[in-house]
């Protein structure tokens, strides 16, 4: 489903990070969250008023297990699709944007794109190529094979698609499914999930913009043991907890030689409250409201204010 339609929203240029406008957001999840059960089943095909025009990404290239997933539960639900992904696995990108040279595109199935390059660069080709008429009502990128929670999302590729969207005004959701031991992770769950938020979002702005300017989510869902129901649903703070990247087994190189070292990672220990990296160790959903940019919240400033305004 990758037709073109007039998007009932024209999102907006600005990208907002006021304390307000998160503070908006975040009561208009926790209504939206409040109505959307955790167990209950993708709605059926003719379940919306008018179906939202998505486009679909992510960093673990177009066909993966996760973006299929939720690629499949959307147009089930009767919404208007266009997918365009990484043509290969493009995680831990971050944002890296490509700004000159040539990008190579290919169209492998109807309304699905893969796009030689990274996330952001899947994100903005889609954006003012793909969708060059009209802009999605919502951009969605997962779901990741492994969360992106922490520190560690800001080099999540999934994350940085989403924030590329943001920048662009287009409301989005980062969407990734935590990792079991063999790889895999419950990936169906996780798109019925995302079809819930999604119809649930879209019923609470009552034909507005799915959410604030500039304003996103980054969603988490855990793995249960014994595949049970995840114990509910949390809106979060990004944690501090991040992959500690480790190398051994080698010594500094020589001038004009080289070494090879093993790499190992561990996740720290997390210091926030209500932290991203807590509800999802509680087999909780983790909905962590976002934006494109990295300013500090209001009252972070202060300590430092007075002393730049020195300097002129």
């Amino acid at each position: 489903m990758n037709e073109h339609r007039p998007a009932r929203r024209t999102p907006g240029r600005a990208v907002a990070s006021t304390f307000g406008v998160l503070v908006g957001a975040g009561a208009l999840v926790a209504t939206s969250l409040a109505g959307s059960a955790v167990a209950s089943p993708a709605s059926g095909p003719g379940s919306q008023d008018e179906p939202l025009s998505i486009m679909l990404t992510n960093d673990d290239g177009w066909d993966a297990p996760g973006i299929t997933a939720v690629y499949d539960a959307l147009v089930a639900s009767g919404h208007s699709v266009t997918l365009v992904a990484p043509a290969a696995n493009q995680s831990g990108s971050g944002a890296r944007t490509t700004y000159s040279g040539a990008l190579a595109v290919g169209q492998p199935e109807p309304g699905k794109y893969w796009v030689e390059g990274s996330p952001a660069d899947a994100a903005e080709f889609g954006l003012s190529t793909v969708f060059a008429d009209e802009a999605p009502d919502l951009v969605i990128s997962g779901s990741n094979t492994g969360q992106n929670i922490g520190a560690a999302s800001i080099t999540s590729g999934t994350v940085g698609a989403a924030a590329t969207a943001l920048n662009e005004g287009v409301p989005a959701i980062a969407v990734s499914t935590e990792r079991a031991p063999d790889g895999g992770g419950p990936y169906a769950e996780t798109a019925d999930f995302v079809v819930d938020l999604v119809d649930s979002l879209d019923e609470h702005s009552k034909k507005g913009a799915i959410l604030p300017t500039g304003v996103g989510l980054n969603v988490n869902y855990p793995i249960v043991d014994d595949g049970g129901e995840p114990e509910g649903v949390e809106i979060t703070s990004t944690g501090t907890g991040f992959v500690d990247v480790e190398h051994s087994g080698g010594s500094l190189p020589e001038v004009g030689e080289e070494t090879t070292f093993d790499i190992a990672t561990t996740m720290t220990s997390e210091t926030v409250k209500g932290a991203d990296t807590t509800a999802l160790d509680e087999d909780k959903v983790a909905v962590t409201v976002i934006t494109g940019n990295y300013d500090a919240s209001p009252g972070t400033v202060g300590p430092v204010r007075s002393a730049i305004e020195t300097l002129g």
